[in-house]
């Protein structure tokens, strides 16, 4: 299912893909056919025209087919047939349950070489930018990400993220450009320090200069928006030559085919820690939030279980409903939060 409410249909070979991927929204009708009978009640049928494996307790025939309704019954994905006048083995037999099982990592670096991908945490990581974009699965273009990204020593994840996004965009970036878009955003700057953010023009000079990227990244419209920001503490007495930047991050917006915000990201280092968030919505409404913090100084002083604590009265203070919350490893949720993306296959029960 996705972030949106809808349901992901994928074949059982190529869902860790996103190949053939097909949305289905609440209420969407499907055809439910059975292909072929398998005995023991076991049945190989397609839904939306993706094979899947059936089992079901009423006598079905190969060819049996009929129109069905997609719902969502607690946190199931379901489909009632609408009609199955003409199919006495299915009366009264009520709703189609189909069950989504996440592919393990083992299944998916086979699949990685079988698309001809190394089998690696890299490769894993462009198809979940590709997934969470809603990229169509390109073994040639991934390759190319990942050949392009490998150039980016410590930062090929972050570096794969920003080419993936480019090429959804249809834009084009040198080497030079991306490792300045990459030291912004990830905060490579000193940030919090004692040096007034107006008295070194050549640091201006080269925030505008990586800027021009984003700037070009956010004038087409969808996908990824990214809104880098600074925490400033003016000082009223001396101007702005007399503050100082306290902290640094980056918001990213996730925006849908449909213009609906999907995903809100939020980075931000500020006194000596770093913090991370994720919030996936659904309309105007936040599902699921997921975040990280980390002293960057001493990484074992953040207990998880405190954090989440603070973290929900802050949400109650400010009257707003979080969605479930969750805490996260900051690997999976820095840059695009790709990592939060999964893979699926499935099967179904009659």
């Amino acid at each position: 299912m996705t972030s949106s409410g809808a349901v992901s249909i994928q074949s059982a070979r190529l869902s860790q893909m996103g190949v053939n991927r097909q949305v289905l929204k609440e209420g969407s009708s499907v055809l439910v056919r059975v292909i072929a009978e398998r005995g023991n009640g076991k049945y190989e049928g397609s839904v939306a025209g993706v094979r899947v494996q059936l089992s079901s307790s009423k006598n079905l025939r190969a060819g049996d087919a009929f129109t069905a309704t997609i719902s969502v019954k607690n946190g199931s994905i379901v489909v009632t047939p609408k009609d199955v006048s003409g199919m006495p083995g299915l009366q009264g037999s009520g709703e189609i349950a189909l069950q989504f099982n996440e592919v393990s990592q083992t299944q998916l670096f086979s699949l990685l070489e079988a698309l001809g991908l190394p089998a690696d945490n890299l490769s894993s990581s462009i198809l979940q930018s590709f997934k969470q974009m809603g990229l169509k699965m390109d073994s040639a273009l991934a390759n190319k990400i990942r050949s392009l990204a490998l150039r980016f020593a410590g930062k090929e994840k972050s570096a794969a993220e920003i080419l993936s996004l480019l090429s959804q965009k249809g834009l084009e970036a040198d080497e030079n450009e991306i490792m300045e878009l990459l030291a912004l955003l990830e905060g490579d700057e000193r940030s919090g320090d004692e040096s007034g953010t107006g008295q070194n023009k050549n640091k201006d000079e080269g925030k505008k200069s990586k800027e021009k990227l984003i700037n070009r990244i956010n004038l087409i419209e969808g996908s990824w928006y990214l809104l880098p920001f600074e925490l400033i503490q003016l000082d009223f007495e001396g101007g702005l030559n007399g503050s100082h930047c306290l902290g640094s991050g980056c918001i990213r917006l996730l925006f849908d085919s449909l213009k609906q915000l999907k995903l809100l990201n939020l980075a931000c280092r500020y006194n000596n820690q770093k913090y991370l968030f994720s919030l996936s919505y659904e309309g105007r409404k936040i599902t699921n939030t997921y975040f990280n913090v980390c002293d960057l100084e001493n990484p074992e002083k953040i207990n998880p279980e405190e954090q989440l604590g603070r973290l929900k009265k802050h949400f109650m203070a400010a009257d707003l409903n979080p969605g479930k919350l969750f805490w996260s490893e900051k690997e999976v949720l820095e840059g695009n939060a790709s990592g939060l993306e999964s893979f699926v296959a499935f099967g179904g029960d009659i």
